[in-house]
This record gives C-alpha cells, sequence and structure tokens, in this order.
C-alpha cells in the first residue's frame, strides 16, 4: 500500500512540475516523464494514433516538444487525420542505423536532440486548439460532439536497445486535461436529447 500511495504522489508531483516549470495548460497538455537517446545506441520511439472515437474530430493538431535536454531539444507541430498512426523517433543526431534514409513512411517523424554521446530529458504533449474541452464540430441538431482534446488520441512509445533487441516502455501521463469538463457536457447533452424525445411524444 505504501508503494501505491508513493507512486501516486510520485505521478502527481511530476505532473504539477512539468506543468509549473514549462507553463503547460493542464486542459491542453500529457507528458511523458523520461525519454533517452545515446550516440548510435538507444533511442525513444513514440506511436500516436487516432483511433477514429465517436467524440474525437475528424483531426486533430497537436505540438510534441523535448524538455530538459543537455544539446538541442527540438520539437514538432503536426496534425493527425482519423484513422492515421504517425511514428517519431526521438534520436542523437547522424544515428547510424534510424534515420530517415533506414526507416521511411509519409507519417514518420525525427526529432535529432543532440551531437553528444547521450541525452535525457521529457517529452510534452500540446493539443493546438486554444480550448481543448471546447466541441469543434456539431451534429445535426448543431449540439456539440467532437472535440479536439489529447484524450482522443492514443499515444504509446518505448526506449529501444537495439542491440540487445530490448527496451522498457514509456510512461505516459495522458490525462492531464481536464475530461471532467467532457464528461459534464455529454452528461448534459443526453438529458437534453430525453427532453428534446418527451416534447415530441407530447
Amino acid at each position: 500500500m505504501r508503494k501505491t500511495l508513493i507512486f501516486i504522489f510520485t505521478i502527481v508531483a511530476t505532473l504539477s512540475l512539468f506543468q509549473n516549470a514549462q507553463a503547460l495548460v493542464k486542459s491542453r497538455a500529457a507528458i511523458s516523464p523520461y525519454m533517452q537517446t545515446d550516440s548510435n545506441s538507444t533511442y525513444t520511439f513514440v506511436g500516436i494514433s487516432h483511433p477514429s472515437l465517436n467524440t474525437a474530430a475528424t483531426a486533430i493538431g497537436l505540438t510534441l516538444a523535448t524538455v530538459g535536454l543537455d544539446g538541442t531539444e527540438p520539437s514538432t507541430t503536426f496534425t493527425i487525420a482519423a484513422g492515421e498512426t504517425y511514428r517519431i523517433f526521438i534520436v542523437s543526431t547522424n544515428h547510424s542505423t534510424i534515420n530517415s534514409d533506414t526507416v521511411t513512411g509519409a507519417r514518420v517523424i525525427f526529432l535529432s536532440t543532440t551531437t553528444g554521446s547521450s541525452a535525457a530529458g521529457q517529452i510534452t504533449f500540446t493539443a493546438n486548439t486554444a480550448n481543448a474541452n471546447a466541441a469543434a464540430q456539431s451534429d445535426w441538431r448543431g449540439q456539440p460532439t467532437k472535440f479536439e482534446d489529447l484524450g482522443q488520441l492514443s499515444m504509446w512509445g518505448a526506449i529501444v536497445i537495439p542491440s540487445t533487441s530490448t527496451g522498457f516502455a514509456m510512461e505516459f501521463i495522458g490525462d492531464a486535461h481536464d475530461s471532467q469538463a467532457i464528461q459534464l457536457s455529454h452528461a448534459t447533452q443526453d438529458a437534453r436529447d430525453r427532453l428534446t424525445v418527451g416534447v415530441g411524444i407530447r
């Protein structure tokens, strides 16, 4: 029980630290507390998919940024459409096995972090919409049903060690945004639906 409480406290403290230190907006952000890359060795892989949830807008924009590195801190901004998956490789500059010549594809992004021997830091994800909890699209009745927040996307990743074909999974604090506000919006919508049906029956 004590280990569980310590783990929860650590996650909450990390989230608070990143929001304060990096000026992240809670309603738009998600973080991964650790990423790593070494010259011609370890690298970080992140996959982001748009699984076409019923509550998701057809296209969602986001910015991925590296934080806390000794060298360069690259970032990228892109828009992911329904059904798409982006593969992001965070590698040391001039990585010999993982680079744009060895891994290709329409939705592959490389972020070169440093020319040094190794780098470690964090990754932040920020929704490009100014108000991630506000609906971006409406249904045929004009009621909001589609959202552009990060909770509509699927994120996963790993620190990869190619020499041993091993690695370890990354931790994602993927619900830094206020999903409760969205749930309340849906509850309100359900109440409106019931009222509309009731009026129609009369």
